[in-house]
């Protein structure tokens, strides 16, 4: 059994004898001369497994926030450990990690959603992280870009609406790529197309209810989408679930 004193320089065996170290670096840590007599100590392993145990920590807390399961908490801690040493600020290599366990969960969060828990972290830098940590990593490049029949479904989802209102709302937003506009965004897109379902539906929602749940918060945004998509809503929204006359109902923009 060995013992030690004297802040570690000198040690001691099971059968009294003593052995005097000096190291030869005076800034080196007693653990660092331990591992030269052949310790095998390894603290800094320890301290990765500590820092590693914090990293999860934080990645829990802004999953929760967001009100992720469990399995994609774990992706993400799994992802940002795979990463580490390639994206030094930790918020930002958080918020990569989530973002991309989100995508390959098929889950349809922004950048813009998972940055409002990131403690700070710009929407640019995460999207930045995003790109770089997919290339490393080998993965799809369709991971980096949400489609707009994600928000869709996602926004209908979220405000409740019935089966047949949530497919017709995924099934138009595909449509919508010939048709609107390509500066808007897909969550404005899909924003306006769950308002435009919403309204032919016995369910209508206010554009307010609809500004709440797709966090498109600019009410003209999703006029103006409205406005682009208008003139092709017979090629856009499935006739199973409205036809000429439904959408004669319609305002106009």
């Amino acid at each position: 059994m060995w013992g030690f004193d004297d802040c570690c320089s000198r040690y001691q065996t099971s059968d009294g004898f003593v052995y005097n170290h000096v190291a030869k670096n005076p800034s080196s840590s007693s653990d660092d001369n331990l591992q030269k007599l052949g310790f095998d100590l390894d603290v800094s392993t320890t301290q990765q497994s500590n820092a590693s145990s914090d990293d999860a920590t934080v990645i829990a807390s802004m999953s929760d926030r967001l009100s992720l399961r469990a399995t994609v908490k774990n992706q993400a801690t799994e992802i940002s450990e795979q990463i580490k040493g390639q994206i030094n600020i930790l918020n930002v290599r958080f918020a990569a990690s989530i973002y991309i366990a989100c995508r390959q969960n098929g889950m349809a969060l922004s950048i813009k959603d998972i940055s409002s828990v990131a403690d700070g972290a710009k929407q640019s830098k995460i999207t930045s992280a995003v790109r770089s940590v997919v290339d490393k990593l080998g993965l799809p490049p369709q991971l980096i870009h949400i489609r707009a029949a994600e928000f869709a479904k996602r926004y209908s989802i979220d405000l409740q609406m019935n089966r047949q209102a949530i497919k017709a709302a995924e099934e138009a937003a595909e449509r919508c790529t010939d048709h609107v506009n390509r500066s808007r965004p897909p969550s404005s897109i899909a924003a306006a197309v769950v308002y435009i379902i919403a309204q032919l539906s016995y369910e209508k929602k206010l554009l307010k209810d609809i500004k709440e749940a797709t966090g498109v918060h600019v009410v003209n945004t999703i006029k103006g989408t409205y406005k682009d998509l208008y003139p092709h809503l017979p090629k856009i929204i499935p006739t199973w679930f409205a036809n000429a006359n439904d959408l004669k109902k319609l305002h106009s923009p």
